[in-house]
């Protein structure tokens, strides 16, 4: 999870070390994209699904135990902080998620570079790639790199931060160094994907991975 939001949450929270926290991370995560503007939780809770795997009820319900815990739990200064006002109710969940994403999304544009390139983990079988997301324009990319070392993908995505690589030109060639006659390039949920053609990794849409950490520049 993004370091920036768990501190974010942190901030506020009650009992940090529940699940529902983790939960409520995830769904950060998803509104981020959204801001400054508003989201409904129906089309939230499946892109917060990409990063918890757990089902929408079960999300639901880990949203408002945070929230409970928040309010009963937390700090109310920093919650008060976070809205701007004073709070004489518990606000509602989709308050509160869009309260921190909307906090998180201000501090990163305020600091943040062009692009910003993170590892891959895929889990079954474990294997390494890298992302990228830019923001102005807005785009994804994402390279799985099969037979690759952990410390090279590692090595490879600080240089891609330290040389600021444009998306657009990662997305018409990932620079991952020798041929990419290999790789295949495909395009889902706004996200350009490069796989190995013989991986299983990708051999369909319904890849499954996770983004593993984000080395220092």
């Amino acid at each position: 999870m993004d370091e920036d939001i768990l501190r974010t949450v942190e901030k506020i929270s009650g009992k940090l070390s529940r699940d529902c926290y983790y939960d409520l991370c995830c769904l950060v995560k998803a509104a981020i994209p959204r801001m400054p503007g508003t989201f409904s939780m129906e089309t939230l809770y499946p892109e917060a699904q990409r990063y918890s795997e757990k089902e929408k009820d079960t999300l639901a319900k880990a949203l408002s135990r945070a929230a409970e815990d928040i309010w009963d739990c937390g700090d109310r200064a920093e919650l008060q902080k976070l809205f701007q006002r004073v709070l004489w109710e518990k606000p509602t969940p989709k308050d509160l998620v869009r309260v921190l994403a909307l906090s998180v999304w201000r501090r990163r544009k305020a600091v943040r570079p062009q692009v910003r390139y993170q590892v891959l983990e895929t889990r079954h079988p474990r294997r390494f790639g890298f992302s990228g997301e830019s923001w102005e324009p807005e785009r994804h990319l994402v390279v799985l790199l099969p037979g690759r070392e952990q410390a090279e993908v590692e090595q490879l995505v600080r240089r891609l931060n330290q040389r600021q690589i444009p998306i657009q030109e990662a997305e018409e060639e990932p620079p991952v160094g020798g041929s990419s006659s290999a790789l295949r390039r495909v395009c889902y949920r706004n996200c350009f994907i490069w796989a190995a053609l013989a991986s299983s990794v990708c051999s369909s849409r319904s890849a499954r991975f996770r983004i593993s950490r984000f080395p220092p520049a």
